[in-house]
Order: C-alpha cells, then sequence, then structure tokens
C-alpha cells in the first residue's frame, strides 16, 4: 500500500487463438467518455487530500494494475514497488486530471510509463522490433516457462508486449492505447502487426516444446 508524505490436441486454443488469428475486438471502438462518474468523484476528493477516496480508488484500480505489471515484471517485489508507485502519482497528481480521457486510460497510462521503466532498468525485451527470431535459436533455448503462451509473450518487445497485455488483457481500445502510450495511434496499430506476426510464429514451435516435455515426464 502506497505510504502517504502529506484445447490439447489443438496447437491453438482459445487467447492464442484470438491473438493471432481473429480481428481485435477493441480496435474501433471508441472509449474516450467511457467516464464513470463515481471514479470522478473519487479523483476530487483524492485532490483535496481524502486518504478515503484514496484508499477506494487504489481497491478499484489494484487488481486490474497489479495483474498486467505481473505479467510484465516477473519480480514480484518489483511489482509492488511499481504498482506504489503508480498510486503515489494518482495521490499527488490526482489535481491535474482535465477528464480529456478515461480515468483508466490516465492511470494505466501512469503504469505504463513506470512499467517501461522499470523494464529497461532489467535490461529484458532488448529483441529487434520487427524481426522474427530464428526458429533454431527459439529451439535451443527452451523458455523456462510451464505455460508457453505467457512464454511467447515474454519474448516479445517491450513496446509490442505493452500492446497485446493492454488490448487483449486490459480490454483497452487503439486510441487509449495510443493515448496510454504517448504515441500515433498508427504506431499502436503498426506494433499490433507485429506483436502478432512474432507469435504467429513462436507459438508452434513453444507449443512443441511443451509438448515434448508433458511426453518426457510421461
Amino acid at each position: 500500500m502506497v505510504q502517504f508524505s502529506s484445447a490439447q490436441n489443438e496447437p491453438f486454443g482459445g487467447l492464442e487463438r484470438l491473438i493471432i488469428e481473429r480481428p481485435v475486438p477493441w480496435a474501433g471502438r471508441d472509449m474516450t467518455d467511457a467516464q464513470h462518474p463515481e471514479d470522478l468523484a473519487l479523483l476530487v476528493r483524492i485532490g483535496r487530500g481524502d486518504r478515503g477516496a484514496f484508499s477506494e480508488i487504489y481497491r478499484l484500480y489494484q487488481p486490474r494494475l497489479y495483474g498486467y505489471l505481473r505479467r510484465l515484471l516477473r519480480d514480484p517485489a518489483t511489482v509492488e514497488e511499481v504498482l506504489d508507485d503508480v498510486m503515489l502519482v494518482v495521490w499527488k497528481d490526482a489535481r491535474k486530471f482535465r477528464g480529456r480521457s478515461a480515468l483508466s486510460t490516465w492511470v494505466f497510462g501512469i503504469a505504463y510509463r513506470k512499467a517501461m521503466t522499470a523494464i529497461r532498468a532489467e535490461g529484458r525485451y532488448q529483441a529487434p522490433l520487427d524481426r522474427s527470431a530464428d526458429a533454431s535459436t527459439v529451439a535451443n533455448n527452451p523458455s523456462p516457462d510451464s505455460d508457453w503462451i505467457c512464454a511467447a509473450l515474454a519474448r516479445l518487445s517491450a513496446d509490442h508486449r505493452q500492446v497485446v497485455e493492454l488490448t487483449y488483457f486490459g480490454g483497452f481500445s487503439y486510441q487509449e492505447i495510443a493515448e496510454i502510450a504517448g504515441c500515433p495511434i498508427n504506431t499502436v496499430k503498426t506494433r499490433m502487426f507485429h506483436a502478432r506476426r512474432r507469435l504467429k510464429f513462436l507459438l508452434p514451435v513453444l507449443a512443441g516444446q511443451a509438448k515434448e516435455k508433458d511426453r518426457d515426464r510421461a
């Protein structure tokens, strides 16, 4: 908590098939005016220093933020630290929110920037942005993740994975992700294109590794 200062036989199942084959379900949806008056009222109270209102916002957003950050940052201690940093900014900057976007977009924009800083500090996700890995490289360097879908996502660059996470797990539209990431919407679309292309390559390879491990254990 913030401390105050003042299917088995199918190569692709549900999510993985959705990511690489189907159109993005939220891509055309405009949620910029999807405001929740209760949330905005809480934010006004936070701007006045109301800790009870802050506790309520924390309760509302902590599960989503934790899940988002946990999928990006493997160290639980780092996740907790970044989450507290995000909520501390919400506490300090509540008065700066002008309602030009949904409150969730503003909060996740803070989380996005904090996560990117943490990822760079960890030195991960240094893969080229638009080049698929060589099949032999993937095969010879099996991921330690038991979940091969998570293993595939972990092999994406930071920018590409963020788009996938925010779209399929966060439910944000391309427009909202552009606002969160502070980039043009066409950049978001390009990142998603490359992310899906890379996942289409990685998923069969990692699925094959998982099946081989299952056979070895049998």
